[in-house]
């Protein structure tokens, strides 16, 4: 059996589905939230089911002819790009409690914006801020989410 970069890529995404699926169960529940229609596990076990279920309908239908060989799928990709949004992921991730959500996400979404080529700054800024405190009230006022402010607000009082 030949493995082209469709099959890999139904794969990898079947084997994330089936990790993520096992971890939803971690996900901590509000006391007599066991036995609502909706709770904090509800949507990501949605998603790791959807994920599974297509990744694994795309591996077992027949392979696409254009898709070529796994070597030939990867030759000639920008790695630039790829490592640089998943240094940018990692930042975020080590920024996010010390800088809270509103700093660190608006940096990750003004890199990530940079990274895929816009260069304006107004349209950088325009575009990260206004998409996160929209995502921040959101979370915050109207589903009731604590964020965080960072621990850099705290220390300045």
């Amino acid at each position: 059996m030949s493995i082209n970069r469709d099959k890999f890529g139904a794969m990898l995404f079947l084997c994330l589905a089936l990790i993520y699926g096992y971890y939803v169960g971690d996900i901590p529940l509000l006391f007599g939230d066991e036995d609502a229609p909706f709770n904090a596990r509800t949507l990501p076990n949605a998603i790791a089911w959807v994920m599974g279920v297509v990744s694994f309908a795309q591996l077992v239908l027949p392979a696409n002819r254009e898709a070529g060989s796994l070597l030939a799928a990867f030759r000639g990709m920008k790695w630039k790009p790829v490592i640089t949004l998943a240094a940018l992921m990692i930042f975020y991730g080590l920024t996010i409690r010390y800088l809270g959500f509103l700093i660190s996400t608006t940096i990750f979404l003004m890199g990530g914006f940079a990274v895929l080529g816009e260069r304006r700054i107004k349209v950088l800024i325009g575009a990260a801020v206004p998409v996160v405190f929209v995502f921040w009230f959101l979370l915050s006022q109207l589903m009731g989410i604590y964020l965080a402010p960072g621990d850099i607000f705290e220390m300045l009082g």
